[in-house]
């Protein structure tokens, strides 16, 4: 029989379902129905799907109509270190105006003072306020204007409706606290001149702070392939600032050429023949101070990298040297600074005995060369803590200050604060010690000591060190004994392990 003959039986299986269409079921992958007029929009999806699908449209609509959100810039690394030190040289200038922060009943009015109008007693004293604030104007501008592209305009226009405000603000919120401080004078002329000094800084990052933080920047990341390069470029920051503490700055041609010629004149060591016995002695201890300033700088120098790493001793005492005069040369612009010939040799050869140190001792200390160093470290520290050679013992010990940070309220509080940083330094030597003998480093066979337990311990030794010369110092009459060279003894010996800790870490990373 003829299939397509009318009536002829259709084979099972192959029977159309009667209404085949838009819901007919229809062959896998083939649309339902004969079209898309015949099924309608959306014929076939779920209506769960058509609701989502609404949704999500409705959604994009809405976020089309809302306006743009603007995105905050990342506070990149050049705006945070710029912003700390903002907030250190604000502190600064807290620190150095109410120290020793002993407060009375107000000394004068505030309105009657500042309507005094300016007077400027000392030209050096309002130079001084001039050149505090510049880097608190600089850093504080740069800290919102670093990385972000803005134009000369818009950063003078920041820098003049808010940063130079508010460091006029902070410079009058200080003179007027001074007014309850004994012993303090509140002028306009400090205002003035510290208002001056943020006009200057703001000045200064509106013409070039831009290029000279992308220029530090790329310096510190070089070195950060090396940790001791940014803990030397850090470390010399420090030296430089004890070195010019107090800060007493003086602006006079003539102090310059009077110390220019008393260096000259000296010559290496030609101040001692003019000197007694107790100044000599004084003068023995002033130069270990020094020279313990310059070794770690050559401690750190042997672990840099690079084409510093194949300097023999002769380019190593070169820059030291250059090194040296630099720093002697900063003190030409501080009254209570003599820059010396004797000092750059000094600090100096100190540095390239550090350097040759850190080359010798690469892999740490054994018990032996650990005890020598001590020995050597104490003896050091001789015409620093001991009293001249002679000198008769006192018959009753004198009383032991208890009162931490008393010494800042002796003398100038920024001159004392330079000896504290110091002896903070010379006693980190003492952690540098420790962490040589407890930490060497991890590609060594032997077994690596913790930094925890290496910190603890070199902070007990500081401890009982500081606290022993401090205890021989009551029957003296040329040293105070107070607590605070105690903890201080202990803090540096900890901070120095802490820096050890560090480098070893990093090498071993790179190996």
């Amino acid at each position: 029989m003829d299939d397509d003959a009318p009536g002829a039986a259709r084979p099972v299986g192959r029977a159309e379902a009667p209404g085949l269409g838009a819901r007919g079921r229809g062959r896998p992958g083939q649309p339902r129905g004969h079209g898309e007029d015949e099924r309608g929009p959306g014929a076939g999806v779920p209506d769960h799907d058509r609701a989502a699908a609404r949704e999500g449209r409705d959604r994009r609509a809405a976020e089309a109509r809302r306006p743009a959100r603007v995105e905050r810039c990342p506070l990149t690394p050049n705006r945070r270190a710029l912003a700390w030190v903002a907030a250190g040289t604000a502190a600064f200038v807290v620190y150095g105006s109410l120290v020793p922060f002993h407060f009375g009943p107000r000394t004068d009015s505030f309105v009657r003072v500042m309507s005094a109008g300016v007077r400027i007693v000392s030209r050096s004293d309002a130079i001084a306020n001039v050149l505090l604030t510049v880097p608190l104007g600089f850093a504080l501008l740069g800290s919102a204007a670093a990385d972000r592209g803005w134009s000369r305009a818009k950063a003078a226009a920041a820098g003049g409706l808010a940063v130079v405000p508010a460091c006029a603000l902070l410079a009058a919120a200080v003179e007027c606290a001074q007014l309850y401080t004994p012993g303090r004078n509140c002028s306009a002329s400090d205002v003035v001149a510290q208002t001056l000094g943020a006009l200057i800084g703001v000045g200064c990052w509106v013409l070039f702070g831009q290029t000279l933080a992308a220029r530090a920047r790329a310096i510190w990341d070089r070195s950060a392939v090396n940790a001791a390069g940014q803990l030397l470029l850090a470390y010399l920051g420090l030296v430089l600032l004890i070195q010019v503490l107090p800060l007493d700055l003086s602006p006079s041609p003539a102090d310059f050429y009077r110390k220019a010629r008393a260096a000259a004149r000296f010559g290496l060591f030609g101040e001692l023949k003019e000197m007694s016995d107790a100044e000599k002695w004084k003068r023995y201890g002033d130069l270990a101070k020094l020279a313990a300033l310059y070794f770690p700088a050559g401690l750190l120098a042997a672990r840099l990298k690079g084409r510093v790493e194949r300097w023999s001793i002769v380019h190593v005492l070169g820059a030291a040297l250059a090194l040296g005069l630099c720093f002697e040369a900063a003190q030409l612009v501080v009254q209570s600074r003599t820059p010396s010939l004797s000092d750059v040799l000094v600090g100096a050869l100190a540095a390239v005995a550090g350097w040759y140190a850190g080359r010798v001792h690469d892999e740490g200390l054994a018990v032996p060369f650990a005890l020598s160093w001590f020995v050597v470290w104490f003896a050091a520290l001789t015409p620093v803590t001991q009293p001249p050679p002679g000198e008769q013992l006192l018959d009753a010990p004198r009383p032991f200050d208890w009162v931490p940070g008393l010494p800042l309220e002796s003398g100038d509080p920024l001159f004392t604060l330079g000896e504290l940083l110091t002896k903070l330094v010379l006693f980190g030597l003492l952690g540098v010690i420790v962490a040589a003998w407890r930490l060497p480093p991890r590609w060594r066979g032997g077994p690596t000591g913790s930094v925890r337990v290496s910190a603890v311990a070199a902070g007990g030794l500081g401890l009982f060190v500081s606290a022993l010369i401090e205890s021989g110092q009551r029957w003296t009459g040329t040293h105070t004994p107070c607590v605070t060279d105690v903890l201080l003894g202990g803090a540096g010996a900890a901070l120095g392990v802490l820096a050890v800790s560090r480098l070893i870490a990093a090498r071993a990373v790179r190996r």
